[in-house]
């Protein structure tokens, strides 16, 4: 099944079976994230994989009374940082400077670069650019998932407020953006056997 064909199968599941992801498949779902493209190659954001059963019901109260989001194998949180300062750039330097083996002294510029672009922003305009990178992390994800025919279903409609008082993200500085089920579609499922729909190539596309 190549790409095409997989984001054809995919669908937003509704309903997922009791069947439990393998170790390989989080382990995938995981590295799809780490290796996603990110502005500056700095990733401002926390992945959560959820697995315990009693901490993805205290997110359903969150969610709206979306079951799924309890009745799921994993559920995947992105979080994103609210806010940057300097020493969030010297780490992400230092790190991919011993990735290069070489110094960090070598990437002053870059940083100075980075530094001059990011700090200068606002903190909601720094939390709004953090959280963009979710959204490009989530893509390759789905992408992932797809190719793999693992379910998933990515949700923006929950109370980000009360899930971070959940997962203590408010005390680590991170705010939920994108919470994602992820599993194995139910048999029961109605909505997986709807038409695929989406805009016509001639709607959606404009060739300059």
């Amino acid at each position: 099944m190549n790409v095409l064909e997989a984001l054809n199968w995919r669908y937003a599941v509704n309903q997922f079976s009791e069947q439990t992801l393998n170790q390989e498949a989080i382990d995938g779902l995981i590295e799809s994230v780490r290796l996603a493209p990110s502005s500056y190659g700095v990733q401002p954001f926390k992945l959560l994989v959820i697995e315990n059963p009693a901490l993805k019901h205290a997110c359903l109260a969150q969610s709206y009374g979306q079951q799924k989001v309890a009745d799921n194998s994993h559920l995947l949180v992105l979080a994103h940082k609210t806010a940057l300062n300097e020493a969030d750039i010297e780490d992400f330097i230092e790190q991919l400077a011993a990735n290069q083996n070489r110094p960090a002294s070598d990437l002053r510029a870059y940083q100075d670069q980075i530094a001059s672009s990011l700090l200068g922003l606002s903190q909601p305009q720094q939390a709004a650019w953090a959280a963009q990178q979710c959204f490009i992390a989530l893509g390759t994800l789905v992408s992932h998932a797809a190719v793999e025919q693992i379910d998933a279903c990515p949700m923006t409609g929950f109370d980000s407020a009360g899930l971070n008082e959940v997962l203590g993200l408010d005390k680590q500085g991170l705010n939920a953006v994108i919470i994602c089920p992820v599993g194995v579609r139910s048999e029961t499922d109605r909505t997986a056997n709807r038409p695929k729909f989406r805009l016509s190539r001639d709607q959606l596309v404009e060739t300059l």
